[in-house]
């Protein structure tokens, strides 16, 4: 199930018959959906959307069960923001937080947010991220210094709920050939 944080409507794709996003209705979506036994709903990201992190962090106090997918992008974020951000919320949330690495998205989009990086680019800061990331949610004191991304002494203090971490990678990741041996995960 997704959250229309972008606004909702009959027809995909128009505004035709839509109604706006506001706050009263997305509770209203997300406890229907704990109610009616959701595992998860995926929050969109983008600039045509409400924040993500923003939007879980509102909605997550309201549900009981429903768990709340949340994208990061990296090269939007660094990865040690992103790890406290990560933790924190799935600490809120009683380890409800699942996350949704998005690597691609739209050019024009990407340059309006700052990032500048071809294709290939991209998924070489994606590595560099995950690496970072995933090590400072199990805890580490990390020392990294690759190509685009450089942390010293960089470490999560307040760690995340849950004790047993999903494992996944970014279905994307895992299609193109990687530096990383596949078999490495992110947590959260």
């Amino acid at each position: 199930m997704v959250l229309p944080t972008h606004g909702d409507g009959r027809y995909l794709g128009t505004t035709e018959g839509g109604r706006p996003v506001d706050l009263a209705y997305l509770q209203q979506v997300a406890l229907a959906a704990d109610s009616l036994g959701y595992y998860g709903v995926l929050i969109p990201t983008g600039k045509s959307c409400e924040d993500s992190w923003l939007v879980a962090a509102a909605l997550a106090p309201l549900t009981r069960r429903l768990r709340y997918l949340v994208a990061v992008r990296p090269g939007l974020q660094p990865p040690t923001l992103a790890a406290r951000m990560a933790a924190t919320l799935d600490r809120l949330s009683e380890g409800r937080l699942l996350i949704n690495v998005v690597t691609g998205g739209d050019p024009v989009e990407n340059k309006g947010d700052g990032i500048f990086l071809d294709h290939s680019q991209r998924y070489q800061v994606t590595r560099e991220f995950l690496d970072v990331y995933s090590r400072l949610l199990k805890g580490e004191k990390v020392d990294y210094h690759g190509e685009h991304i450089q942390v010293e002494g960089a470490e999560v203090l307040f760690r995340r709920c849950r004790k047993t971490a999903r494992r996944s990678t970014s279905a994307a990741l895992r299609r193109r050939p990687l530096t990383l041996p596949l078999s490495k995960s992110i947590a959260i």
